[in-house]
């Protein structure tokens, strides 16, 4: 644990302390009178212009420090979360800010992740990544209950407010970070963006980041319009839940992580979000809607740190940008596809059929990744820690 580990985790705490308070967007949306439907195509047009601009991501991070892009875009990101406070009615101007923020939020995630996935000793790769994903999981444990008291208080425009705020302290730590040495990059040459997406060992991974990003989306997206419809808890209380136990679960096993089968606890976590989010749809009382929250964190909190670390360990280090850019757009891909049919499916015919339907997926999903990736890899070695343990 060096000064430089701890300034970079508290940096991305408040960059996904600000990210998780804008779970309450689709809240906003529907007070100014977005369906369902609609709010599904708002979060799907945003990942359209993420994914176009994928590759573009990825060249930048593979040819330019890090901190950099990190320092220009966090401005710009801030920003955005002020415009957010200028428009009382829905509106292009509004989805087309919203858009822009989005996209700046998930540079600014991969870029961070990378910095972080660079810095990091090999043998204890997985367990950095664990503990360094607490940034985002203790603010998705707090952000919902925070959002709720900050709109009680001061409204949606505050909310925006506040999430720009942390953005800023967020950006005056990373102002204090050393750039890292272009050795980090490794000595392999880059190819390209399309080279490390279609890399044969990395296309399960790509698969089952499919599959994580798919039960996130709908947990992110619908909860909050979910818990007001049907009157069961609270998003504070699902996500206060959630939070708690994935990280209760990454610190218990954070040590183990990279001695574990790797392959089994990935598929069981990811199947324990698809139970979550079937549970959560088919709620009707408090213990079931904490049950479903329970299951889904803890499936985050177990699953993320393998998902990336096992895709910094395949791809090359010259294209560690672009291979965390392509995990990232993973979420886009689940925001363009999933949550537009599951906003519709919701219209028609409520959400335990779109949750349970989504869930099922998933663990359906999980399986069939043990035998492809087993069919690629059938000896998987985890790494051995060295007796004198490396800083972290």
């Amino acid at each position: 644990m060096t000064p430089q580990f701890a300034r970079v985790w508290i940096a991305g705490f408040l960059q996904e302390l600000s990210y998780s308070l804008m779970v309450h967007f689709p809240g906003h949306l529907s007070e100014l009178g977005a369906t369902e439907s609609r709010i599904g195509l708002v979060y799907a047009a945003a990942s359209v212009v993420a994914l176009a601009l994928r590759p573009v991501i990825g060249k930048v991070l593979d040819h330019t420090r890090r901190r950099t892009v990190l320092l220009v875009v966090g401005v710009l990101n801030a920003g955005s979360l002020m415009m957010l406070t200028m428009f009382e009615t829905l509106g292009g101007a509004l989805v087309a800010v919203y858009v822009i923020h989005r996209f700046l939020q998930i540079v600014m995630f991969t870029a961070m992740l990378t910095y972080e996935a660079d810095s990091l000793p090999e043998r204890h790769r997985t367990k950095g990544l664990a503990l360094f994903g607490l940034a985002g999981l203790i603010p998705i444990a707090t952000g919902g209950a925070l959002g709720d008291v900050v709109i009680g208080r001061v409204g949606f425009d505050g909310l925006f407010v506040a999430a720009a705020a942390a953005q800023l302290v967020s950006w005056a730590l990373v102002w204090a970070l050393p750039p890292l040495p272009d050795g980090a990059r490794g000595v392999e040459p880059r190819r390209n963006f399309w080279a490390a997406l279609a890399q044969r060992d990395l296309l399960p991974m790509w698969f089952m980041a499919i599959l994580f990003g798919a039960g996130l989306e709908t947990i992110f997206t619908f909860t909050r319009t979910m818990v007001d419809e049907r009157r069961v808890g609270t998003v504070g209380l699902f996500f206060g839940v959630y939070g708690a136990v994935a990280i209760a679960g990454r610190v218990a096993a954070s040590s183990r992580f990279d001695r574990a089968p790797q392959r089994a606890l990935l598929v069981s976590s990811i199947a324990a979000i698809g139970a979550g989010i079937v549970l959560a749809g088919s709620a009707t009382r408090l213990s079931t809607f904490m049950v479903a929250a329970a299951l889904s964190g803890l499936g985050h909190g177990l699953s993320y740190p393998i998902l990336s670390s096992q895709i910094v360990s395949r791809a090359r280090a010259a294209e560690r940008g672009s291979a965390i850019a392509i995990f990232t757009s993973i979420f886009d891909v689940a925001l363009f596809t999933v949550t537009p049919l599951v906003g519709l499916t919701i219209d028609l015919s409520g959400y335990p059929a779109a949750f349970g339907g989504v869930g099922i997926a998933v663990v359906a999903g999980a399986l069939v990744y043990a035998w492809w990736d087993r069919s690629l890899r059938p000896s998987p070695s985890p790494i051995t820690p060295p007796s004198v343990p490396e800083a972290v």
